[in-house]
């Protein structure tokens, strides 16, 4: 294959719309199809928004990018290209003083370099970079501008990747409580269910629900309510796993999905998250004012599917409301 063709390849497929790439991957993605625009040596981005400020970098011939420390805090090359937003051709970098030791590419040298401001909104910009061995021709205004439209695309790719990722937050995320909502929820139990009967496995969930909110409201307000509510969903999550996953189900009510957990464990987390709750101390209250009520249902036990480990979760929790509230409720004994 020819170097034209290669380069209408990687082209194509920067623009291909069936290819799902993450941030990291479509960085890198960039980098490569900028070697061969530029007829480059090497490739370095300093992603926008950078939260180390380490740069990437793409050498010709390699299979993958290696990571740089960042550019120097004094660079005369990133003050200009922030404040200008033009691209930056330099024939020889270490023959130009506006080029720093940290600048260049480590395993190119300091020969001819072209550098390409990265924007994304409300963040600190970045810059794409093109660079070649010392000796070899320099980069033209023709490749500046061919680089200046590969950044453009990145750019914008970059901030549509940022933008999906907030939109999919949303869609998926309780606003009051910044946990989990019931739609995602409801499709992670699916999941987890379908899992869990694959393998064998037990799967438990804990269903809680913050005992007299209403009167609470009425006397302190809705406001306080909420934060009490906010307050509630931190201290579920704090007695949680990292591959657990608790969601706001309803008004006053939260549930937990205990994967590879059975009832005796499931217990376990809900009496902990029943004393946490009880013994913190909220707000305009007295100790022990604010408690919560909660069912436990295991999956396969009593319920093989979502809608009846939901309904099992239910009926043990209105149980547990009956007996008095701020308690631990299953319909099924502990195992012996």
């Amino acid at each position: 294959m020819s170097s034209n063709e290669k380069t209408l390849e990687a082209l194509l497929e920067l623009g291909n719309p069936a290819s799902r790439r993450n941030r990291a991957e479509q960085v890198e993605q960039a980098m490569r199809v900028a070697l061969l625009l530029m007829d480059a040596d090497a490739a370095v981005v300093l992603p926008p928004a950078s939260r180390n400020g380490k740069r990437l970098a793409l050498h010709a011939g390699s299979a993958a990018a290696a990571v740089l420390p960042p550019p120097p805090q004094a660079s005369e090359v990133v003050r200009s290209l922030t404040e200008c937003y033009q691209p930056l051709l330099f024939p020889d970098l270490s023959h130009d003083a506006r080029g720093a030791e940290g600048d260049d590419c480590p395993g190119v040298g300091s020969g001819p370099a072209l550098f390409i401001p990265l924007r994304q909104r409300d963040s600190v910009p970045g810059y794409i970079a093109a660079y070649r061995r010392r000796g070899r021709a320099p980069f033209s205004v023709g490749d500046s501008r061919l680089i200046f439209l590969l950044s453009a695309w990145l750019s914008t790719t970059l901030e549509g990747l940022r933008l999906a990722s907030g939109t999919e937050r949303l869609a998926v995320t309780d606003d009051l409580t910044d946990v989990y909502n019931a739609r995602f929820l409801e499709t992670a139990l699916r999941r987890e269910i379908r899992r869990a009967g694959r393998y064998g496995q037990e799967l438990s969930i804990v269903r809680i629900d913050v005992d007299n909110l209403k009167a609470y409201n009425n006397e302190r307000g809705d406001l306080r309510g909420s934060l009490v509510l906010k307050e509630v969903a931190s201290l579920i999550a704090q007695q949680t796993r990292s591959f657990d996953l608790m969601a706001r189900y309803g008004g006053d009510d939260f549930i937990v999905i205990l994967p590879q957990t059975g009832r005796d464990g499931a217990l376990e987390v809900a009496e902990r998250t029943r004393a946490a709750v009880e013994r913190h101390a909220f707000p305009l209250v007295a100790p022990g004012a604010i408690t919560v009520s909660v069912g436990v249902a295991s999956f396969p036990h009593e319920g093989t599917d979502i809608v009846a480990l939901i309904a099992t979760s239910h009926r043990a929790l209105r149980e547990a409301q009956k007996r008095g509230m701020n308690r631990v409720v299953t319909l099924l004994p502990r195992a012996a």
